[in-house]
């Protein structure tokens, strides 16, 4: 959510952002929030001024009493000032409450050097890594890899949880596994917390990481409870601090969060229904960064550095791409994309994404800093970056990794989580 102060302060610079992620509809939001907030302002400090004028009559009562004289008028406009009062109070409220709903919905304001565009083929490549395999066989992807293998059965999980679902099997198990613990391992060195949190969220917790207009359609409801399951371990970790005011020395905080995330993925999307690549259920190590405004750009850099290091030492070829205005989503002020090629495909898809959400989330969750004792308290920042999806990067190892024989090597990093095992062989 923007800060009320931000739209006060700079009408324009919220105005030109919704023009540059053409979302020009919006822009007379900004003219009315502005309004309300005018009068929502007057209105407080009538409201201040009726408690000051109370309390001046309270005392004014007491010294007429003192005195032995005639309070009598004193004391009905001292009747009166509570319903005033109480009047203003309700009118505050309202007027609070369109404010509020008006902000909810507004996006966050777009970096500078995010590139204009309408969606995803717009978004600005910035580099590449690693060599494209050739092959001198047939290369098969990863759900054709998975049959001829036995190592996925997307048809059994269709009988059992309907599409979209999967059995992992056997050394796709611990491939799996061994991803996690690489990745988990991997940022505890970068100095990261870990945690792994709850699987079940309240909706005001979601609502205070993203605009649950844009998010409803994609995650799943526990019917008769006030829970959600997470889609990610980025909003369990930024409510981790929900509220609180963090001394600016303590910052930046770094987390990382192990869980399984719950999407709907709605809508069609070719081959991307069957296999493992977009599914209902997956895992993911998610970092999760609070900062201060002034180091937030800095740190948005180290995190994408991580995620490269990491696909890196993989040895799967990808690139980075800045994602554009039209594919940027409402929260992000800018977001880089690691995309890893699959042979499968013929195309690079979408394996991280590592976002710089500057205050819009710690406003919403009231998360906040401190200098010193005797200052007032700032927003934090937040940031947060996929390290690894572990279906993606396992459909990236697959379909980079076969061999003419049928096998799939193992990146020489997780050979020793999977007890030196170095390539899965083919199915017999």
């Amino acid at each position: 959510m923007l800060d009320i102060k931000l739209v006060r302060e700079s009408p324009e610079v919220v105005k030109e952002s919704l023009r540059k992620r053409g979302l020009t509809e919006k822009l007379g939001q900004v003219d009315l929030l502005l309004k309300l907030d005018a009068e929502w302002r007057l209105l407080q400090a009538e409201t201040d001024q009726l408690r000051k004028r109370r309390n001046e009559v309270t005392a004014a009562i007491a010294e007429a009493r003192k005195k032995k004289q005639d309070a009598t008028a004193l004391m009905k406009e001292a009747e009166a000032v509570p319903e005033k009062i109480k009047s203003l109070e309700a009118r505050i409220d309202a007027e609070r409450e369109k404010i509020d709903n008006i902000l909810l919905n507004l996006p966050n304001i777009i970096h500078d050097s995010v590139p204009f565009g309408k969606d995803e083929d717009d978004n600005v490549e910035l580099r590449k890594w690693g060599t494209i395999p050739k092959f001198d066989f047939k290369a098969l992807d990863h759900i054709d890899l998975g049959l001829k293998h036995g190592l996925i059965d997307v048809e059994k999980a269709g009988r059992v949880a309907g599409a979209r679902f999967y059995y992992l099997r056997e050394d796709l198990v611990r491939l799996n596994h061994a991803l996690i613990q690489y990745g988990l391992d991997f940022v505890k060195k970068k100095g990261f917390e870990l945690y792994q949190p709850p699987y079940f969220l309240r909706r005001d917790i979601i609502a205070g990481a993203v605009p649950l207009t844009d998010f409803e359609d994609m995650i799943y409801k526990i019917e008769g409870e006030d829970l959600y399951l997470i889609p990610t371990a980025e909003h369990a970790l930024l409510a981790l601090h929900n509220d609180d005011i963090i001394d600016q020395p303590k910052l930046p905080l770094r987390y990382a969060g192990f869980s399984p995330c719950f999407r709907k993925e709605a809508g069609a999307h070719g081959r991307d229904t069957k296999g493992i690549f977009r599914v209902h259920q997956f895992e993911k190590v998610e970092m999760f960064l609070f900062s201060t405004p002034q180091d937030s750009w800095k740190l948005h850099e180290e995190l994408l550095r991580n995620v490269e290091e990491f696909f890196q030492s993989l040895k799967i070829p990808h690139r980075i791409v800045n994602v554009c205005t039209g594919d940027l989503g409402t929260v992000a002020a800018k977001k880089y994309d690691l995309e890893a090629w699959l042979p499968g495909q013929g195309k690079y898809r979408e394996m991280a994404s590592c976002s710089n959400c500057t205050s819009y989330q710690a406003v919403r969750s009231r998360v906040r800093y401190r200098e010193k004792p005797s200052l007032p308290t700032k927003y934090a920042h937040t940031l947060n970056s996929t390290l690894v999806a572990t279906e993606r990067a396992i459909v990236a190892i697959m379909e980079n990794n076969q061999t003419p024989d049928g096998a799939i090597e193992l990146p020489h990093v997780l050979q020793s989580y999977m007890n030196g095992q170095r390539e899965i062989p083919q199915h017999r």
